[in-house]
């Protein structure tokens, strides 16, 4: 018998987070950032308020405070017979000096945001996802595997399983923190863990039995990555990304990713792709698993007989600042998640009350995916079965099922730091 994967945060629920959590980065897949670094050779604004004396300016997604410029008056000296003239030579002049004193705020959820050279910068990401299927039992095969039982039983046999269905359910709820650190201004170093309590239950079976379920949670994910921001100008924004994370007692992945952003007045229009590689440390086979303190156990398998995984995805994004305080964004992700495809929306809303602090909310969804339909394999493993005729203390089943339909989505809160 094969051993078995606990359903992986890797591809379990949401394909695959960014690690750049300054995103938008996993459910577990998967995944932000701000423009231009030097302040020389503004471009023109695009967007200028005026409040009491001060040019307000949002440039490039940065905003910009600056005080007018005041010149000098002219003052006009009173003439002997009582009118005011312009003296020419004997004009006097008044010169008030006006010292600009300009300030520049980064958006801290911008999804190319780095910490410059020196700074820091934290993320911490709380989220809550799920991943939900419905699926029907086709066909059941059972092999008796009690040594003390006549070797009648000791074979495989079909059972027939007929109208059975039943629900799988993974929930997750998570912590994940990432510090970066800026090497220069266009190089930072990510470090990233993550806290998780993983739910995963098979419920609402149509012959009335009793669900299960099994909870595991911890400190389960560990990684190190760089980001590089090459291109940073009046116009473009592009930036590469390599990360390792590893996922306890169950893979290894190395991640590479890349994205590239349009500035246009206010909002940063970006297409990104990524590509991932895991390495499974602990068995052969994944998919959904629930055990209990009886040895019994069953797994909806979502692949057999693999020891790594391949992922890539792709899509389109925007990113608008609103105004000092207030930004949005949002993107489409279509990728290959090793034994499925998925389209995934998501949202966020930013507010930043100040340089080095803000809130990003966000939530994506699933909103197609080719898992539904797909034929797939399960394996039961039961001690003590009840099941006439057999008489074998341990019977393994194992047979197809099919997805009938197959639901993600994910909420979450982040809170940025930049120090």
């Amino acid at each position: 018998m094969k051993k078995s994967t606990l359903a992986l945060a890797l591809v379990a629920l949401m394909p695959f987070v960014s690690a750049d959590a300054y995103e938008y980065t996993s459910t577990q897949r998967r995944y932000s950032s701000a423009p231009t670094v030097k302040t020389s050779g503004y471009k023109k604004a695009s967007t200028t308020r005026r409040t009491g004396g001060y040019n307000n300016v949002i440039t490039n997604n940065f905003y910009y405070g600056q005080p007018q410029q005041v010149g000098y008056a002219q003052k006009r000296v009173p003439a002997s017979n009582g009118s005011y003239y312009n003296a020419e030579r004997k004009q006097k002049e008044t010169v008030q000096k006006s010292y600009s004193s300009q300030t520049r705020k980064y958006f801290l959820a911008h999804p190319f945001f780095q910490p410059l050279q020196g700074k820091f910068g934290s993320v911490t990401d709380f989220s809550y996802a799920r991943n939900s299927f419905n699926f029907d039992i086709l066909n059941g095969y059972v092999l008796g595997l009690d040594s003390n039982v006549t070797e009648e039983y000791n074979k495989i046999l079909d059972i027939g399983v007929a109208a059975l269905s039943g629900k799988a359910e993974t929930t997750q709820f998570a912590v994940k923190e990432d510090i970066s650190y800026g090497l220069t201004d266009t190089l930072a170093l990510i470090l990233m863990a993550q806290y998780d309590k993983t739910k995963t239950e098979f419920k609402d079976w149509s012959g009335g039995e009793p669900g299960d379920s099994r909870s595991d949670s911890g400190l389960n994910l560990f990684g190190i990555g760089l980001q590089d921001r090459f291109v940073d100008n009046d116009d473009w924004i592009v930036m590469g990304e390599a990360y390792f994370q590893h996922q306890k007692d169950t893979a290894n992945t190395l991640m590479l990713g890349a994205k590239a952003g349009r500035k246009v007045n206010r909002t940063t229009l970006y297409a990104l792709g990524r590509i991932a590689y895991t390495d499974l440390t602990h068995g052969d086979i994944y998919g959904a698993y629930v055990d209990d303190s009886t040895g019994d156990w069953l797994m909806l398998s979502y692949k057999q007989n693999v020891k790594d995984l391949f992922q890539i995805e792709g899509g389109l994004g925007a990113f608008m600042v609103l105004n000092k305080y207030f930004t949005l964004n949002g993107e489409m992700i279509y990728g290959h998640y090793d034994w499925h495809n998925q389209l995934n929306i998501k949202g966020a809303f930013g507010w930043q009350p100040g340089d080095m602090f803000a809130l990003n909310l966000y939530a994506s969804a699933a909103i197609y995916d080719s898992g539904k339909g797909k034929t797939k394999t399960y394996m039961n493993y039961d001690v003590n079965p009840d099941i006439a005729p057999y008489t074998s203390s341990v019977v393994y089943t194992s047979g197809d099922y099919k997805i009938k339909d197959y639901k993600e989505w994910k909420i979450g809160v982040q809170a940025i730091l930049y120090f």
